[in-house]
């Protein structure tokens, strides 16, 4: 199976061959690349796709230090993959946890992401989740399977609950407690407020309109804060909206991207224009 070592700690990702440029799929907090999987069948053979699993997440390798969970580490293994699975350009898209640490990639390697994809994100969640920051550590530690099943209940909209069970058994699965908690601690201090004032790439926005995890609010500081970026708000659907809404999230994309000129921005051409 794929896997890059990065700094000590081995990272899983999948490829489906197809045409680059590459779309490379980052996923949130408590999922995995399984959460791709209706854009993995949609844009089967039309693209390039790489798959990651986060540290901590799915098939990739759950370290106990608390250090090894920062953001830097996170982008650092994206880049590990990238560069191992040799793509130079590439469109990006980031969902929830995700959608933070393609932001913060694209700030670092402009050069190399030709379009950013954000979905269900934001740039801090410190302030949303004042109250329930300690009360995540605690219920992590002592109440494991409660606090993930209120976490699925948060990731989905109410209508969606038979995703919201998969979802649930998809995290007790592939996330252990310790990983999760030390992922949080990591978000809750997330601010990318300057980053995101500072990217200079073609960015499109999704949110699902009854998101309750990273309200539509959050979303909107993104596109007031990204210039040129477009938002798009999918009704009926909650923070998993790629999962819940499949063909209104892959029809968006679609636009997005051929709406862009893909030999031009293939070659980077295009980074200055407003979508």
């Amino acid at each position: 199976m794929p896997y890059v070592r990065n700094k000590g700690v081995n990272i899983y990702y999948e490829v489906e061959d197809g045409p680059e440029p590459a779309m490379v799929f980052v996923h949130g907090w408590t999922a995995n690349l399984n959460f791709w999987r209706e854009q993995r069948s949609y844009f089967m053979g039309r693209n390039k796709m790489i798959f990651i699993d986060n540290r901590g997440h799915g098939q990739s390798e759950k370290p106990l230090e608390k250090e090894l969970y920062s953001l830097d580490h996170f982008v650092s293994d994206l880049n590990a993959v990238v560069k191992d699975v040799g793509v130079e350009k590439f469109i990006l898209i980031g969902h929830s946890m995700g959608s933070m640490i393609s932001l913060k990639y694209a700030h670092e390697f402009p050069d190399e992401v030709v379009a950013l994809i954000l979905l269900g994100g934001g740039v801090r969640i410190r302030a949303f989740h004042r109250y329930g920051y300690p009360l995540a550590l605690l219920l992590g530690k002592v109440a494991y399977t409660f606090s993930s099943k209120y976490v699925a209940r948060l990731s989905f909209s109410d209508e969606a609950k038979e995703l919201r069970e998969w979802g649930w058994k998809q995290a007790m699965e592939f996330s252990p407690s310790y990983a999760v908690i030390n992922v949080y601690r990591t978000l809750a201090r997330i601010d990318l407020r300057k980053v995101a004032r500072e990217i200079d790439i073609p960015t499109l926005i999704i949110v699902g309109k009854e998101d309750k995890a990273l309200p539509v609010s959050k979303s909107l500081e993104l596109n007031a804060l990204i210039r040129n970026s477009k938002l798009v708000v999918v009704p009926k659907a909650g923070h998993c909206v790629m999962l819940e809404r499949p063909k209104e999230v892959n029809s968006a994309i679609d636009d997005f991207i051929l709406d862009l000129n893909l030999d031009d921005l293939y070659t980077g051409k295009v980074l200055n224009r407003e979508v």
